[in-house]
């Protein structure tokens, strides 16, 4: 008795201590009368938050936060809405968004004669852009020959066109662009089967450009990046993100513009005009930007070292996509028959770079969508690992759309987090068709993952989304995982396996706490923990209260980033 009694009186004194400091030096902030879902385990629900400045100081009940309250400290009643840890975006690609946003939008759901119609119109709407430019078809709308020049022509043969697939995995270009950057029938391949061109039986190229290494020096030439509209792009889609809940990201490659779009952001983070963290990558898609790797990173790296904005991640692209035919598969497509896609880069090159990665203690960012992709993906981790056994480096392997059951367990083995876009994950018909059933039921096992010990992360991968803007949002991604369904349509057929839907509170862990460990940010946000950094989200229902179709009608009241409000709804 005598302990406990001894424990209760430190406690007590401990509380007036605090009191005291909290009476002495008041919040800026406090969050009253919500549900607050800290993930922190050690206290996951509470009733309260204070913030002074940019770091949480209070978690705990109504009552208690009253100390931390004086007389210029701003109350914000929560009236029982959810408070949760700001949404991390887990893979999006924030700078390459913005040379689009004024561009003819597609959708993967138009035929080829709808998406020439829509290209039409944007002609008409906007003549002085040149190039043209578009996005988000769907290479397998046009046949199996895929879109051609002389197609684009009959809508816009005025000035040079430019056209990228829902996946930027391809781009589409018009017959007068081709002229334009010597595309001809002596342009060799970059790598026959992997990076390469589109050709008639003549060699002449259709206008179809497969993966980055074909199409990145055309977009160079053409000129796709208008620096003008830089700032008029980022005001716009940053205010989207910020109205989304989305307080960090992960961005998966800033690709165009040869360095100018990591200068637009540094210089945004530098002036006070980012919104959230953005943690960048070097993008490497090819055996020529591994050469130079780590060297192009280091200087990246060094370039950019703001709290807002650093480049820290090595992002690898090991193939391509299903639609466009470049997934890299362990066994061949059933359609095109007998076809097989090479991996982007190969397997020797990539290994050296991504050991030396290791030894350098640096964060390793996988692309692979085919089975053998992810596959190729785990080897190269089990080989950085044997050879760097002492290395801190984290591995995620983002999409693995198609997961070998033998190879699932390998995530918890290797200690490899799995990186997922739940948006994408509508039934399938074009995997079914070009890869067939038994591959169909081996799509996006995350919860097989997780139950074998892999972290799980989520993300949009925007612009690559099959449902337009709405593919950024959080609470869609975060309802398709638990339905594998389109948002609130519970009659639709299930993209299968059934079994694999995950809960509401791995979807949110995914979006929070475990994204901030991908970040390497698990110690500053991702959780409502006092020390951290104010990064929370107010929403206007209770997710745990919710059906699961309903999550996505989830509004976000208001959005604060490092300790400032930068959303509030009307």
């Amino acid at each position: 008795m005598r302990i406990y009694s001894r424990l209760g009186s430190l406690f007590l004194v401990f509380l007036c201590a605090t009191q005291s400091i909290a009476q002495e030096d008041p919040a800026d902030q406090v969050f009253t009368g919500g549900k607050v879902y800290t993930l922190d385990e050690t206290a996951p629900w509470a009733e309260a938050v204070a913030v002074r400045g940019d770091t949480i100081v209070y978690v705990g009940s109504d009552a208690g936060v009253e100390a931390f309250i004086g007389s210029k400290t701003q109350r914000h009643e929560l009236s029982g809405n959810l408070l949760l840890p700001g949404f991390i975006d887990g893979h999006i690609h924030v700078g390459s968004t913005l040379p689009y946003l004024f561009a003819a939008t597609l959708s993967p759901a138009m035929s080829a004669d709808e998406a020439l119609a829509a290209i039409a119109r944007h002609a008409t709407d906007n003549p002085d852009q040149s190039p043209l430019v578009g996005v988000g078809f769907l290479g397998a709308a046009f046949g199996p020959e895929g879109p051609t020049a002389k197609m684009l022509d009959s809508v816009v043969a005025d000035r040079p066109a430019i056209v990228f697939d829902e996946g930027f995995h391809s781009a589409w270009i018009n017959t007068l662009a081709m002229e334009m950057v010597g595309l001809t029938a002596d342009t060799k391949d970059p790598k026959p089967g992997a990076h390469f061109y589109r050709r008639y039986p003549d060699g002449s190229p259709t206008g179809w450009l497969i993966e980055g290494e074909a199409f990145g020096w055309v977009a160079e030439e053409l000129g796709v990046i208008d620096t003008k509209l830089l700032d008029k792009a980022a005001d716009m889609f940053l205010a989207s993100m910020s109205s989304m809940g989305i307080t960090a990201a992960f961005d998966a490659g800033m690709i165009e513009g040869d360095g100018s779009l990591f200068r637009f952001m540094g210089e945004r983070a530098a002036q006070g005009d980012l919104p959230l963290r953005i943690v960048g990558s070097h993008y490497v898609n090819s055996d020529r930007g591994l050469a130079t790797a780590l060297e192009d990173l280091d200087r990246l790296s060094r370039a950019h070292e703001h709290e807002f904005f650093d480049v820290e991640v090595l992002k690898i692209s090991l193939d391509g996509t299903v639609e466009a035919q470049t997934a890299y598969t362990i066994d061949p497509y059933l359609q095109p028959p007998g076809h097989r896609a090479e991996p982007l880069v190969s397997l020797e090159k990539t290994k050296t770079v991504v050991a030396a990665a290791a030894e350098k203690k640096i964060d390793i960012h996988l692309h692979a969508i085919g089975d053998g992709a992810v596959r190729m993906a785990l080897d190269l981790v089990e080989y950085a690992r044997a050879q760097q056994p002492d290395s801190t480096s984290r591995f995620t392997i983002c999409h693995a759309q198609l997961v070998n059951p033998a190879d699932v367990p390998r995530f918890g083995e290797l200690d490899v987090m799995v990186q997922s876009t739940p948006t994408w994950y509508a039934y399938d018909d074009i995997v079914l068709a070009y890869l067939g059933e038994e591959r169909l039921a081996q799509m996006y096992p995350l919860n097989s993952i997780a139950a074998a010990g892999g972290r799980v992360t989520l993300g949009s991968d925007f612009p690559a989304s099959w449902i337009g803007l709405d593919g950024m949002n959080p609470v869609f991604n975060i309802e398709m995982g638990l339905t594998r369904q389109p948002p609130g349509d519970e009659d639709y057929i299930v993209q299968p396996p059934v079994n694999e839907r995950i809960t509401l509170e791995q979807a949110i862990r995914g979006y929070t706490i475990d994204a901030a460990y991908q970040l390497g940010l698990e110690n500053e946000i991702g959780s409502i923990t006092p020390g951290k950094q104010a990064d929370m989200v107010i929403l206007d229902q209770d997710l745990f209260k919710l059906s699961p179709y309903a999550i996505h009608k989830t509004k976000v009241l208001m959005t604060i980033m490092d300790g400032k409000v930068v959303f509030e709804a009307p």
